[in-house]
């Protein structure tokens, strides 16, 4: 495809590709200009989310927390919007250094310690907080009231009147600042923003159903608009997703399902002949915006795959085993979730030893499956990710037990992994990763890919956003399955695009999304 008919995203992601000849374009970093970590609204009475916690006191302070003001009769109220906000976005640990200011690990991982995402919550027709507008700092876990007032109305217009909004009182809006992630990243820093705000998207659906909601993300909605409404413009920063909060008595049925996203027309690309840093990452952004007309929705979620692995995406590899299944008999550890959150920090070093295939099911299985909600008649099964079937996953296994070293499809629908090319592939993943020791002694390593250019034909450049997203929920599903099961897991969105598809045997337009490393820790 030549340039001149590429859409956006697709010249954004070649654009943005590392490789060994361009990778100097991401200059030295100026630690004068980086940017703040939080944004800190001035509000005279913030809301403090802190009594709130199921704790004696701040985990990482030991500080003790003060007893929680009594609360008006009502099904929920602060407590649970506390420890969904806490355990989704807030500290969780603070690092003190005698050479830098203090360092503020948050709940969901992000790439460089930038957290790029910020967190605003909707609310109306509650007893115990006004109908309006807040903002989550996650620093002092306190909400700041940005408006008063019932904007329901026109945040459910600008969502296109999604059936989640009737039944919800409750919204959080996730967006992401730009210059966060750039100051490290370059133009490259979209992907990691849209990577971050996967992690905590995946954070907070786990942690909804802990806290008896059930969440719809929404990536369909009027951006101009609720840009315009918080006063984000499209420069700094971004609204990526609305999740409205049905209560889960009033989730009785599928009605609430949620639909693929709108797909805005892809329109060819045509660069500026002097692009300067962000440009691009914020012409695609624009290009994939929606106004107030919704185009046609596309529903896929039936469609059935009947590629034979190994083919996909034009792999040259043609499959060397019959589909292995995975052991579904795995422990449930979905109530042990917030103990994981709390725990969970990005590994730095494996040790290289094996993992059992058991514990390769486990967090395979965990991380990609629907969440069965229960309710009076038994389950209701909640879409949980946008369309995780649009990009496919591979493994590299180094070293599993009862699984042979080589390259491997996996099918998260079918439940299988399949043999593609064996071998040793360590030194040439190690490679791919910008020569991290992670890709080398990790167990195995999850890379995820899709087929762009067929993608954006059919649901246009803002399907750009959604498998990114897509890819950090997953990623962040499989750092709690390992920290649960006490492995060690990182993702990484630094490597050499054509080395890993080359590796792979796959055409260098398929675009590389991810990659997630999973490995046995030291000691």
């Amino acid at each position: 495809m030549s340039a001149s008919h590429e859409s956006c995203a697709e010249y954004y992601h070649e654009d943005t590709k590392y490789d060994r000849k361009t990778i100097h374009r991401f200059q030295s970093l100026d630690f004068s200009s980086k940017p703040a970590p939080f944004k800190d609204y001035q509000t005279d009475n913030p809301i403090s989310l802190m009594p709130y916690l199921p704790f004696n006191f701040i985990p990482f302070t030991r500080t003790p927390l003060p007893e929680p003001p009594p609360q008006p009769p009502y099904p929920w109220g602060l407590a649970e919007l506390s420890q969904l906000l806490f355990f989704s976005y807030g500290v969780t640990a603070i690092i003190d250094s005698p050479r830098t200011e203090q360092t503020f690990l948050r709940a969901a991982p992000s790439a460089g310690g930038l957290y790029p995402a910020e967190v605003y919550l909707a609310t109306r027709d509650l007893p115990f907080i006004s109908d309006g507008i807040f903002h989550y700092n996650g620093k002092d876990h306190t909400l700041a009231t940005l408006y008063e007032g019932d904007f329901w109305p026109r945040l459910s217009a600008w969502a296109f009147d999604h059936p989640s909004f009737e039944e919800s009182h409750a919204a959080l809006i996730l967006s992401g600042y730009f210059d966060r992630s750039a100051w490290r990243y370059g133009e490259r820093g979209y992907r990691r923003i849209l990577l971050d705000t996967g992690h905590l998207l995946g954070n907070i659906v786990l942690m909804s159903y802990q806290t008896g909601f059930v969440p719809y993300p929404l990536s369909g909605f009027n951006d101009q608009a609720i840009n315009s409404f918080l006063f984000l413009g499209d420069q700094k920063e971004v609204v990526l997703v609305v999740v409205p909060l049905v209560r889960l008595q009033d989730a009785k049925d599928n009605s609430l399902s949620l639909p693929f996203f709108p797909s805005p027309v892809a329109f060819p690309y045509h660069p500026p002949e002097k692009p300067e840093t962000g440009d691009i990452f914020r012409d695609l952004h624009r290009f994939s915006s929606l106004g107030s007309q919704p185009p046609a929705v596309v529903n896929t979620s039936g469609r059935e795959n009947d590629r034979i692995p190994g083919e996909d995406f034009g792999s040259r590899f043609t499959p060397l085993s019959e589909p292995i299944p995975l052991e579904t008999d795995f422990p449930d550890f979905e109530n042990q979730i917030p103990r994981a959150l709390l725990t969970r920090r990005s590994g730095r070093q494996f040790s290289g030893e094996p993992l059992d295939f058991s514990q390769l099911s486990t967090i395979l299985s965990f991380s990609y499956r629907e969440i069965d909600v229960p309710d009076s008649s038994g389950t209701l099964p909640v879409q949980h990710f946008f369309q995780p079937e649009l990009f496919k996953s591979w493994l590299i296994v180094n070293q599993v037990t009862g699984l042979a070293s080589g390259i491997y499809l996996f099918d998260p629908r079918g439940g299988h992994v399949t043999l593609l090319k064996e071998g040793n592939f360590q030194e040439e993943i190690y490679e791919a990763v910008l020569s991290q020791d992670l890709g080398r002694d990790a167990s195995f390593v999850l890379i995820q890919t899709a087929d762009l250019e067929s993608l954006v034909v059919q649901f246009g450049d803002r399907v750009y956003r959604t498998l990114h997203m897509d890819a950090g929920q997953i990623g962040e599903r499989i750092n709690l399955a390992a920290v649960h099961l006490g492995l060690g897991a990182s993702g990484i969105g630094g490597f050499y695009d054509d080395e890993v598809t080359d590796l792979l045997g796959l055409s260098h337009q398929t675009a590389v999304l991810y990659i997630t490393t999973v490995g046995a820790l030291p000691g």
